[in-house]
């Protein structure tokens, strides 16, 4: 008798998991708004029939985001991230901006228009329409009846309260409220000095401030001296390396300056770019990333990045030894992925990406989350190249991993395993193995996040105490090893992926910009 009424619950309740019948209309709705507006759908994504959609500019409509029944989205320019939702009885109109992860709550009203109103003289109907347009940035809950006007942009991970009326820009981290609405408190506020995470905040924060008095120091240290004055080089020869090169810009920047060997920006960015090479291998994450980080790009695309596209990329990329040598072959990827972000960006690659994407989702094993398999001496091996791998695909181009709580279950255990973690040692290598795919996981799912948690306090209590004074890490961490630009870049990287997790990364004062930055670098929008 009520079966039509709960027929219509999936329109409400998008997040729940719609039966084959209900997933075959969505397409079909899909595509008839991809045809009337031009709408553009990511994987996962779902638009009520029950919303209402007039005169649309512009959608772009993110992977997983959900537009509920009772919706009215008129007369709208928008995109979208990922994982955005817009609940019933909510308004958006105007030019309008999400991020990823933005929650709109029942009722809210984003306005990014406005009627001109400057001659008095002339009724405010006649006056023309503006539009400044809205911005919401990532990780940002937009509480119930709350409205947004036009020309406003709130930061990152805010919090806008129920009822607010937002007026003016919003500062990341910011819990806002009223009307007009105020900045009530920073989400970053400490919390108790008595509670254990608040003292390992302080205790970055402290050694942020250390490392930035004296990385100066480090990057002068002894072990790159050679009769020609300082240089940093590979110390088995009196020639700089493209790794250290690298590792020395990146741990500069960090801290805002140059190495001081090259103060000559410009004279830098010719050094770098003449280090390219066609060949995809490591120096492309190196070369590419200090350059960019310079403000610079490489000197010209890398050739096989449009060569290897549809049968052969996929030929190539199941002739990688998946079974044997599961760390080579996510390196390998690493390096691809690398290089098409850099033809993309720079170049306008006729590669997009989807023959490389298309291939990865198929062929991860949906038990583990991972792609290579075991090599008959270690399990868990493949946990090596599932960070290689995704690090330069998924994490770089913002895209969602295919099974990331098996992922999660595999590196787990993998970060018990006694052959890297042994007596709490373990280097920046097996560390960063962990940490990393955890972080990116972390993105999509929050599936045993406090074992993770536990795991990454336990390492940054470690790492803080192996810090050599004036010299940095070393790769091994352990202080019978000289600390280098190699293990003192990946440290520092290692300690913000690790304190970023547990939510406490701003307390460095530094961020990693090369190899291990975590930004995402360059978005694809693919439609369904």
């Amino acid at each position: 008798m009520y079966q039509d009424y709960f027929d219509q619950e999936i329109e409400y309740l998008p997040w729940k998991k719609p039966t084959w019948e209900e997933a075959e209309e969505q397409k079909r709705w899909q595509a008839a708004l991809q045809e009337r507006c031009g709408a553009v759908f990511g994987a996962e994504s779902f638009v009520s029939h029950q919303a209402h959609l007039y005169d649309i500019q512009q959608a772009v409509f993110g992977t997983h985001t959900q537009i509920c029944a009772d919706a009215l989205l008129r007369t709208l320019t928008l995109t979208a991230g990922d994982y955005c939702s817009v609940n019933s009885f909510c308004l958006l109109q105007g030019k309008i901006t999400l991020g990823s992860y933005v929650r709109i709550a029942p009722g809210a009203k984003l306005i990014g228009a406005n009627h001109g109103h400057a001659d008095p003289d002339v009724p405010i109907f006649k006056q023309p329409h503006t539009s400044v347009g809205i911005t919401i940035e990532d990780d940002v809950w937009i509480g119930a009846n709350a409205v947004i006007v036009d020309g406003v942009t709130v930061g990152a991970h805010s919090i806008i309260a129920a009822g607010a009326v937002v007026t003016k820009d919003v500062p990341p981290y910011s819990v806002a409220g009223g009307c007009p609405a105020k900045r009530i408190k920073d989400r970053r506020a400490k919390a108790p000095s008595t509670t254990p995470r608040a003292a390992l905040r302080e205790k970055l924060a402290a050694f942020g401030k250390t490392v930035k008095n004296q990385y100066e120091a480090i990057l002068a240290s002894k072990e790159y001296e050679t009769e020609n004055g300082r240089i940093y080089k590979n110390l088995s020869t009196a020639e700089p390396t493209v790794r250290a090169w690298c590792d020395a810009t990146e741990i500069a920047v960090m801290f805002g300056a140059l190495p001081r060997l090259v103060p000559d920006r410009e004279k830098l960015i010719q050094k770098l770019q003449g280090m390219q090479k066609d060949e995809i291998d490591y120096d492309v994450l190196t070369v590419g990333y200090s350059l960019e980080i310079l403000g610079a790009h490489v000197a010209q695309p890398y050739s096989d990045v449009e060569r290897l596209d549809g049968m052969a990329l996929a030929g190539w990329l199941a002739a990688r030894d998946w079974d044997t040598k599961a760390w080579q072959s996510g390196a390998d990827v690493d390096h691809f992925g690398t290089a098409l972000y850099q033809n993309l960006k720079y170049f306008g690659s006729s590669n997009t990406g989807d023959t490389l994407f298309g291939w990865l989702n198929n062929h991860a094993d949906p038990a583990t989350g991972m792609w290579g398999r075991p090599d008959g001496t270690d399990f868990l091996l493949p946990v090596n190249g599932f960070y290689r791998l995704t690090r330069g695909t998924y994490a770089q181009f913002g895209i969602n991993l295919p099974y990331p709580e098996r992922a999660i279950d595999t590196i787990l255990a993998h970060s018990k395993n006694t052959n890297y973690f042994r007596d709490d040692r373990g280097n920046a290598c097996h560390v960063l193995d962990v940490i990393h795919p955890l972080w990116l996981c972390a993105k999509q799912t929050g599936y045993r996040r406090a074992e993770g948690e536990a795991w990454a306090e336990k390492q940054i209590v470690r790492i803080l105490q192996k810090y050599q004074e004036n010299k940095g890490f070393s790769f091994e961490l352990e202080p019978e090893y000289e600390a280098g630009l190699q293990g003192t870049e990946m440290w520092l990287s290692i300690l913000y992926l690790l304190a970023d997790y547990i939510g406490i990364a701003d307390a460095l004062g530094y961020y990693p910009h090369g190899v291990h930055r975590t930004n995402v670098a360059y978005r694809l929008i693919q439609p369904v």
